[in-house]
């Protein structure tokens, strides 16, 4: 009885298992197609086609893989990399035989994933970007495919070279792009290939290499021409998008270098090529502004600025650039009325820039809770699936009831682990949050202290020139420096500090008795890693100032000769 049951059972599961993995594909589909348009929906998605079986297969990696995709992209960073782990252990679980390439150890896509989290990542870091790039690079080497190959490849040297010119290694940056071009020329994608020696005339023009930039810049203009000569590409395509960034990288350098009127001939000749790609536009027009401004042309750059501030859904940093444009015009021309506008939107829009990094935590926090929910219902499931199995078991024979029963005690037991797992990241979640909060914060302290303090030196300047009036000048500077030196500001500050580190306070008075507000206070901002410059920003004091404000507090903790007075108040 028992073994024809089996039988049956297996005969169904086989049945259905061409037709799981047609629907496994369209729900990897969906998942791309809604990962940039609707991210709960293509979480939703993902959860579905997990539920679909739980056997390792190249399907299921491709999940795994799109979902960490999708978190990372919503800077879930810890979650995100689960999820790629999660997608290279299930496809080191499946049978070499079952794998479209056969020669590789890992799959090559999550790894350039894993290196871009941590190339991405606030602190940088490139060493384990490295890494996983380098990894990647092994494993595209080992491709039967070529074309797939050559792509990874690329992909894998144009990161690789960005790295190498974040450590000023250029010739090792050079070495990566000659790579990514001669694998390029043989793959004939224009568009690409444009692409490269865009790379390489930022590159050039970055280590002072003109000539050499040059040449690079002539080869891709041929190839432009021959290309255009035959009508073949569209004018939305990405051909057209990165012969528009060629002009774009030699407007940036022009600019750095304070060449403004060839600055402007070329960001002009940008916008004429990028002109169907309408999120480019901004920024080009943000740069022409302040070439503008460097030329003194104020009326031209006042009135270019005001222009793109009419932008609708304008970033927040290219109206920061615009509005900076608009002050130092008004701040030549002495409109004390409009500069004070101005210093109020410059102070609105930090304060706007913080509330939205807020809210994407709050955004964040809310796909974080949609996740666990979906994972608990995948994990109920489970559990349902096995109690029907165990069911359909225990009425063939007696015998398997105790297996059955552990499993079922071992799975809630798992579910179980699983819930407490997912309440602590919640937990660890809300206390990250607080800490961007406090950064948050205090990146705002400094930022206003240091536009207010720039704006109170410029106003003594023009009071010295005998350009301003003395009564307006001596309200504004006694207003700025009651804003700069609010207790209430510190105060709010101490209390997200305390949300953060609830003991520090505590610790520190107990251990080296009573403090000083003005000694706790330096604790504080040298407990969240702040330089001297930094601190000198948010407090208002000047450096001289700080250095013996260390020096007293330094004498109250018995710091020693040869101690750090940063590494003691960071360990307690």
């Amino acid at each position: 009885m028992l073994l024809p049951l089996l039988f049956s059972v297996t005969s169904l599961f086989s049945s259905t298992d061409l037709s799981a993995q047609q629907q496994h594909r369209s729900l990897n589909d969906s998942i791309h197609k809604y990962k940039e348009i609707d991210t709960n929906k293509a979480i939703d998605f993902a959860f579905e086609a997990i539920n679909l079986y739980s056997e390792p297969t190249i399907l299921l990696t491709g999940t795994y893989a799109a979902l960490g995709g999708i978190l990372l992209d919503n800077y879930l960073i810890a979650t995100a990399i689960s999820y790629f782990s999660l997608a290279l252990k299930t496809f080191e679980a499946v049978p070499v035989s079952e794998r479209i390439e056969k020669n590789i150890n890992k799959p090559p896509w999550v790894l350039v994933n894993l290196g871009n989290l941590y190339f991405r990542s606030t602190n940088r870091d490139f060493e384990k970007a490295k890494k996983y790039y380098t990894q990647a690079e092994e494993n595209f080497l080992l491709f039967d495919n070529e074309h797939n190959k050559q792509i990874g490849l690329n992909t894998v040297y144009g990161n690789l070279g960005l790295i190498a010119i974040a450590d000023k290694d250029f010739v090792l940056a050079e070495k990566y792009y000659l790579k990514e071009l001669k694998s390029r020329k043989q793959l004939k994608d224009t568009g690409d290939l444009i692409y490269s020696y865009v790379q390489l005339i930022n590159l050039y023009l970055i280590k002072g290499d003109l000539l050499n930039a040059q040449d690079s810049f002539l080869i891709m203009e041929e190839i432009y021409q021959k290309e255009i000569k035959g009508n073949k590409t569209n004018y939305k395509s990405s051909f057209y998008r990165n012969y528009g960034y060629a002009f774009t990288v030699y407007g940036a350098y022009y600019q750095s270098r304070k060449e403004y009127k060839k600055a402007i001939e070329s960001l002009t000749k940008a916008k004429e090529i990028l002109i169907n790609f309408k999120n480019e536009i901004p920024a080009l027009n943000s740069r022409i502004a302040q070439c503008y401004l460097g030329l003194n042309n104020l009326s031209k750059a006042k009135e270019m600025a005001l222009e793109n501030l009419k932008v609708k859904d304008l970033n927040p940093v290219e109206k920061k650039y615009n509005f900076k444009v608009l002050e130092k015009v008004y701040l030549a021309q002495d409109l004390k009325n409009n500069l004070l506008s101005i210093k109020d939107s410059l102070i609105s829009l930090s304060g706007l820039s913080i509330s939205n990094r807020v809210l994407n935590e709050f955004n964040s926090l809310e796909t974080e809770i949609l996740l666990s929910k979906k994972q608990n219902e995948l994990n109920q499931n489970i559990i349902k699936y096995n109690t029907y199995l165990s069911i359909l078991i225990i009425g063939s024979s007696i015998l398997f009831f105790s297996l059955v029963s552990m499993r079922v005690n071992y799975n809630y037991q798992k579910e179980k682990n699983s819930r407490l797992k997912v309440e602590q990241q919640l937990v660890e979640k809300e206390l990250e949050k607080k800490q961007i909060e406090l950064v948050s914060k205090t990146n705002y302290i400094a930022q206003r202290n240091e536009y207010l303090a720039t704006l109170k030196e410029n106003i003594e300047k023009q009071e010295k020139k005998g350009d301003s009036n003395y009564e307006l000048s001596k309200n504004i500077k006694s207003d700025i420096n009651r804003i700069i030196g609010s207790e209430k500001v510190f105060e709010d500050f101490e209390n997200q500090f305390t949300k953060v580190y609830p003991e520090f306070f505590k610790v520190i008075s107990i251990k080296y008795g009573k403090l000083s507000p003005t000694d706790l206070r330096l604790a504080a901002y040298i407990k969240m890693n702040q330089s001297n410059s930094q601190i000198a920003q948010i407090t208002g004091a000047s450096i001289r100032t700080l250095e013996t404000q260390r020096y007293r507090l330094s004498k109250k903790l018995n710091i020693q000769k040869g101690q750090d007075l940063n590494l003691v108040i960071i360990s307690i």
